[in-house]
């Protein structure tokens, strides 16, 4: 009898560790709900409004509950809420258009890494493309011992596939060499 009243008692420490476990995690997934709005209206300043930084809303007291107070230094502060789309918007210097860089689609025509022939190789298909397409974007970079010829700036992949099969039809002989990677892109903002 005392084995099994042992036994029992572990059982039952072991389910209320698990309730506890299943608690914390409750708590936490609640909290994440809580403060991620929280954090989204903080950043809701590319309309212009004034808005309270997140900082401030935490070392605001309210009544009926606990107090939080966060010291930092004043660099922080002036970086944290301030929107991060603005800082990335360039204007390039022969252009009277603003782009902004952010994660997409581009298509990779040619990847070579043979040093004496791969640049000219490069070039010479990024002349074959604008031939054909003018109004797409080619970017020829050399990251050692590869040269690589990407062309277009695609939010979407389905964007960059559309174009990817108007790529293959026209280019048939090195349409096989043709894929989609992903890849920091430049888009225009009006």
């Amino acid at each position: 009898m005392f084995f099994y009243s042992c036994w029992f008692e572990c059982k039952l420490k072991d389910v209320l560790l698990f309730h506890k476990k299943v608690y914390m995690r409750f708590i936490r997934f609640f909290s994440l709900l809580v403060l991620f709005p929280a954090c989204l209206s903080a950043q809701d300043s590319l309309s212009g409004k004034k808005s309270e930084s997140l900082v401030d809303k935490i070392n605001k007291p309210e009544s009926g509950k606990g107090s939080v107070h966060v010291i930092q230094d004043d660099k922080i502060s002036e970086k944290i809420g301030k929107p991060v789309i603005k800082d990335a918007i360039t204007s390039a210097p022969n252009r009277d258009s603003k782009t902004i860089s952010m994660s997409g689609w581009r298509i990779q025509v040619f990847s070579g890494n043979n040093q004496r022939v791969s640049k000219n190789e490069a070039f010479g298909k990024e002349a074959d493309l604008k031939a054909s397409f003018p109004d797409l974007s080619t970017y020829v970079k050399y990251n050692a011992p590869f040269w690589r010829l990407r062309v277009g700036d695609f939010q979407t992949y389905q964007d960059a596939q559309g174009m990817l099969m108007q790529l293959r039809h026209a280019f048939p002989a090195f349409g096989r060499e043709m894929s989609i990677v992903k890849e920091k892109i430049q888009v225009k903002v009006q």
